[in-house]
């Protein structure tokens, strides 16, 4: 990228950061997707409360082995057709200065810091404070296709491929299900920090642990709560679930088959109330990004005096010093 490149992007990144931006709507997808490395968090539309312009800002994460160096999506726009009225094409990229915030495991690089980037590396996630400009007209629904994935060695995957999947989260268990899976858990200890919020999903590329976090397929426990990948697909995938229910419901001596629901484990769950914090945590993010982008225009800015007064401070003291040598 040459330099006239490099400052039009950066000029636009920074235009973007000082945007003033509200949450318009929040999505997550807590599904796994089969035969893709990279998967999608989180997604927010945004809208600039000065302009209104819409945009639309993804996190993504790297689950595969091959570090990331490029990544190729499409957004298909719809309103009231069976057809999308318009197709976005995205690329996110060290070269476009679009791999935004990369963070692992919470931990966000400082934005610098991931513009020298030229690669996402397993477990990282990328894409936060990108935004990508959406049509003046709102849509109705959005779907999000990973259309390719160019990796560090210079191989390629050609998806096409559509975000979507079954989503199967444990508040939608009947009670019988849930006091099941109460019975087979043997991480009651992890339910108070990373509680059960859907039932584990699992692909050739990687698995959905049942706290919500993906992993790469070759993990084989959760980076995120330490679950054991083995003990989640045996005993708490939907199959599992249905089959132990099905045991007790036919077993005669079972004397225990009633509500359990009302123990500590749904107040854990992921309710309105947390999707709002969600929110406004990332809009107190965009706002920080902003602030901060701010901070380092003043510095720039006192650069200039700073240095003018240095020189004339160094100016005048060579004056004095050149006085009292002619004087003496």
């Amino acid at each position: 990228m040459n330099n006239k490149k490099l400052k039009e992007k950066l000029k636009l990144q920074k235009a973007d950061r000082e945007r003033p931006l509200r949450v318009v709507e929040y999505i997550e997808y807590p599904f796994i997707l089969d035969g893709s490395n990279v998967e999608l968090q989180e997604s927010y539309i945004l809208s600039d409360k000065e302009t209104y312009d819409v945009f639309a800002s993804f996190i993504f994460k790297n689950i595969g082995k091959l570090p990331v160096k490029k990544l190729n999506i499409r957004l298909s726009c719809y309103q009231y057709q069976n057809i999308p009225y318009t197709n976005i094409d995205f690329t996110y990229s060290a070269d476009d200065l679009t791999f935004g915030i990369i963070s692992k495991r919470n931990r966000e690089l400082k934005l610098n810091e991931c513009n020298k980037r030229t690669e996402i590396y397993q477990g990282e996630c990328f894409g936060s404070c990108v935004l990508i400009p959406m049509p003046e007209t709102y849509f109705k629904k959005m779907e999000v296709y990973i259309r390719s994935i160019e990796y560090s060695n210079g191989t390629v995957d050609t998806l096409n491929i559509k975000v979507a999947g079954n989503t199967k989260r444990y508040n939608d268990l009947d009670n019988i299900s849930k006091m099941v899976y109460t019975r087979v858990n043997i991480y009651l200890a992890a339910e108070s920090a990373f509680p059960t919020k859907v039932i584990p999903q699992f692909s050739n590329t990687g698995w959905l642990c049942c706290c919500g976090n993906k992993n790469a397929a070759d993990s084989q426990n959760c980076e995120t709560c330490g679950r054991e990948k083995s003990w989640q697909e045996s005993s708490v995938t939907a199959t599992a679930l249905e089959e132990t229910k099905q045991k007790l419901i036919s077993d005669p001596n079972e004397r225990t088959l009633h509500d359990k629901t009302n123990y500590a484990q749904n107040k854990y769950l992921e309710d309105d109330k947390q999707i709002q914090e969600k929110i406004q945590q990332y809009e107190k993010a965009i706002e920080n990004v902003a602030l901060a982008e701010k901070k380092r225009e003043r510095r720039k800015l006192m650069v200039l005096p700073k240095l003018a007064l240095w020189i004339g401070t160094v100016y005048l003291i060579a004056r004095i010093l050149n006085w009292l040598i002619n004087k003496v």
